[in-house]
C-alpha cells in the first residue's frame, strides 16, 4: 500500500469524524489512510457506501473502520501519554504494531498513532468531556518527535473559553486555554508545542441559512510532540 508517510512500528495515521460532518468518508478521499478512527457505531455501516460513490473498493482503498464510542474504556481508555525523553510519566509500546484491519478497539494502539486528525469534533461536547477525550486521544499519540494531534473546531465570540452563542450552546476555547489544556494538563509542560489560530469565516460555511453579513469563528489548532 501506498502511502506519504514512511512507515515503521510507531506510525499509523488515524482520522477521527463523526458522522453528522463526513457521511461516505467524503472529506478522507486522497491516499488511503493507514486506519480510519471513528466514533460513531452506525457511521461503519458508510463504508460500503463510500466504496459505491467514490467506485472504489476494500482492496483499492483499504480503510480500517474502528466503530466505538469514544467514552467507553473498553474502546478507548484513558491512559497516560507514552514517555519520551522529556517526560517523567508513562510507558511506551512494545511488541510488533497489531494488524489494523483486525482491530476491535483502539486501546492496542496506545502510544502508536503518529498522525490525529480531530476537526470538527472537540465542540460537540462540554468542557468535562473535551478534557476526557484530549486525554483519551493524547494516550494514543507517539511519543516520537514530530506526532501530532491536528485539528478545528468552533472558537469562542470573545477572547475568553465558555459557551458560545449558537443555536447549540456549543462550549468554545479561547486559544489560552485551548493551549493550557493540553500543554500542561494533558501532556506534562514543555513537551509539546501547541499552535492555535482563530480564523473568521463565511457562517454560510457552516449555516446556509444564516444572514449574509455572519461570520463564524474557528479554532484551528496542532499538539506537535517535542
Amino acid at each position: 500500500m501506498q502511502t506519504d508517510i514512511h512507515w515503521n512500528k510507531w506510525l499509523h495515521l488515524i482520522y477521527t469524524k463523526v458522522a453528522s460532518f463526513c457521511p461516505l468518508g467524503s472529506s478522507k478521499r486522497g491516499k488511503p489512510p493507514l486506519c480510519l478512527l471513528v466514533f460513531d457505531l452506525l457511521l461503519a455501516e458508510f463504508a460500503n457506501l463510500g466504496h459505491e460513490l467514490f467506485r472504489t473498493t476494500q482492496e483499492t482503498y483499504p480503510i480500517a473502520f474502528v466503530p466505538g464510542d469514544v467514552f467507553d474504556p473498553d474502546h478507548l481508555e484513558v491512559v497516560p501519554p507514552a514517555a519520551s525523553a522529556l517526560t517523567s510519566t508513562g510507558g511506551s509500546p512494545s511488541g510488533p504494531a497489531p494488524d489494523l484491519h483486525s482491530l476491535t478497539s483502539l486501546n492496542p494502539l496506545h502510544g502508536r498513532v503518529f498522525a490525529i486528525h480531530a476537526s470538527a469534533f472537540f465542540h460537540l461536547f462540554d468542557e468535562e468531556k473535551q478534557l476526557h477525550v484530549a486525554r483519551a486521544l493524547a494516550g494514543l499519540l507517539s511519543p516520537e518527535p514530530g506526532s501530532v494531534i491536528f485539528g478545528l473546531q468552533v472558537g469562542p465570540f470573545a477572547d475568553e473559553k465558555g459557551f458560545g452563542r449558537g443555536d447549540y450552546g456549543t462550549w468554545c476555547h479561547s486559544p489560552e486555554s485551548w493551549t493550557q489544556l493540553w500543554d500542561g494538563v494533558v501532556f506534562e509542560k514543555g513537551v509539546v508545542n501547541v499552535r492555535t489560530t482563530l480564523v473568521h469565516a463565511e457562517r454560510k460555511y457552516a449555516a446556509p441559512n444564516a444572514p449574509q453579513n455572519a461570520t463564524l469563528t474557528v479554532l484551528v489548532w496542532s499538539v506537535t510532540r517535542l
